[in-house]
């Protein structure tokens, strides 16, 4: 395998497509010989955790442990998400990036980031989507864009509630809820759901009937959404039911 180690952006830029972005190297490693060449990110600037009021803004390497020992000024939730992904060595060296562009759908980790609606930053070009578009269309970015920070803002409240087989391990349903201040007539919100597919994905519709007000409405968007989400971990109808509930439970907490 060649290894590179690029100490500009641009230097980076040139060696995507024939070689993939390294971080922690906690996704890569494990199939190390599927890969030719990679380029380790550590020397670039990238690696910095700035919160500022409301806002934050991270660098693609920033560890998973760096965002729990930001405990006093990032959401209990999200902090929480972040040890349910790893175990303290690994949140060492998994990066936010690395996080994002390998995370599944039973990640509670980009459950969680996923409800606070982020925009995401690529090199070459400087481009910000929101991340729910690159999760949409992420293989074709692997290896042919570089992730460099991640942005988004703090709500008023987040919550995160999951279903597994024990405490320590990835959930076979996962629900996250975020809110902000008042916009116009009613209360802005997101709703994600993980624990099945690819990665997690936004409840839009049950966002919609939480707007108005309709509970009853949102919980069944979100037993909908997982109608067909049946694997060797669970079944659709136990991720269904379950999903529902979740849902109702994390509205009502994040709400109140």
């Amino acid at each position: 395998m060649e290894y590179h180690r690029p100490k500009t952006i641009p230097e980076a830029v040139s060696l995507l497509g024939r070689a993939q972005p390294l971080g922690g190297g906690t996704a890569l490693t494990p199939r190390r010989r599927e890969i030719a060449a990679v380029f380790d990110v550590g020397g670039l600037d990238l690696s910095t955790l700035q919160i500022q009021g409301s806002q934050v803004v991270a660098g693609a390497a920033v560890t998973l442990q760096a965002l729990v020992e930001a405990e006093s000024t990032l959401p209990a939730a999200l902090v929480a998400a972040c040890r349910q992904e790893a175990g303290w060595n690994l949140r060492n060296a998994a990066t936010l990036g690395g996080a994002i562009m390998s995370g599944d759908g039973r990640s509670p980790f980009l459950t969680v980031l996923l409800a606070l609606r982020p925009s995401v930053a690529f090199e070459p070009g400087g481009r910000q989507e929101p991340l729910e578009a690159l999760l949409a269309q992420r293989n074709a970015s692997i290896g042919q864009r570089l992730l460099t920070q991640v942005t988004f803002s703090l709500p008023e409240s987040l919550c995160y509630e999951q279903v597994a087989r024990s405490p320590a391990d990835r959930p076979l349903v996962c629900l996250a809820a975020a809110r902000w201040s008042a916009v116009g007539e009613g209360i802005e919100s997101s709703l994600t759901l993980g624990g099945f597919g690819a990665h997690p994905i936004r409840l839009t519709q049950a966002e919609e009937a939480a707007r108005r007000g309709d509970l009853e409405a949102a919980g069944q968007a979100a037993q909908q959404a997982f109608a067909d989400a049946s694997d060797e971990w669970a079944s659709a109808e136990y991720r269904s039911q379950v999903s529902r509930v979740l849902l109702l439970r994390v509205l009502r907490e994040v709400m109140s």
